[in-house]
């Protein structure tokens, strides 16, 4: 009985995320609730964060992992537009929620993370929710899956100081690649999209993300991924 309970105080809790934040923010698309509310974001927590997994404000997993409120992950979702066909490539994926998350939206997903700590919880957290159109590597992201390429949505899950040439090579025509960009010292960053057409690429930035008053771990050697969802 306990809990069941908590599973319907989570679940009540995701239902309110979406009625009380997303869809008063102008977040309407069908899809993408949907995706949303079918997974349940508590589960990619230590259970001592797990009561704020659907709190309006950012998570910090660790000094360089931090998850996005719901409702910047739903902002930045919208700019991917993720569809039935897309192959996507999700970059630092963490614990593996935006990975469950796009799993369904799109036909299958490949999640890189270089922590291997996370890497083999999100594994095993898909595999407990029966996600099967993932598949997580533990590999260093910024270099993208070339093997693979090339992906029609490249969903870079955190901060990043500048968007890696590797991944940019690895769009598909009509491909897009979102991301937040902000320097070391910044505590605002740009939700970027980047869009390949006829072999161009164009950039917008559509809106800012506010993360002041979250601990942000300095960039060393190439860059290190802060990790937001």
């Amino acid at each position: 009985m306990p809990g069941n309970l908590i599973e319907n105080e989570y679940d009540a809790a995701r239902r309110n995320m979406l009625l009380g934040q997303l869809i008063p923010n102008r977040i309407h698309d069908a899809q993408m609730l949907t995706a949303i509310e079918s997974v349940a974001r508590e589960l990619f927590l230590p259970d001592h964060l797990k009561s704020r997994a659907y709190a309006d404000e950012p998570v910090c997993l660790n000094a360089h992992t931090i998850m996005f409120s719901p409702r910047v992950f739903a902002n930045l979702l919208l700019l991917a537009n993720p569809q039935k066909s897309d192959f996507v490539l999700n970059v630092k994926s963490a614990t593996g929620y935006s990975a469950a998350v796009l799993a369904n939206m799109a036909q299958a997903v490949v999640a890189l993370e270089n922590d291997p700590a996370m890497c083999e919880t999100a594994q095993q957290i898909l595999i407990d929710s029966e996600i099967d159109n993932v598949a997580v590597f533990n590999q260093t992201p910024d270099q993208g899956f070339a093997s693979q390429a090339p992906f029609d949505v490249i969903f870079i899950d955190g901060i990043v100081p500048q968007i890696p040439e590797p991944l940019l090579a690895q769009l598909a025509e009509n491909g897009r690649l979102v991301c937040v960009v902000a320097k070391d010292s910044e505590t605002t960053g740009k939700a970027t999209k980047v869009v390949k057409n006829n072999g161009s690429l164009s950039y917008m930035t559509p809106f800012d993300v506010n993360f002041s008053g979250v601990f942000r771990q300095p960039f060393y050697k190439n860059f290190i991924f802060e990790t937001v969802s």
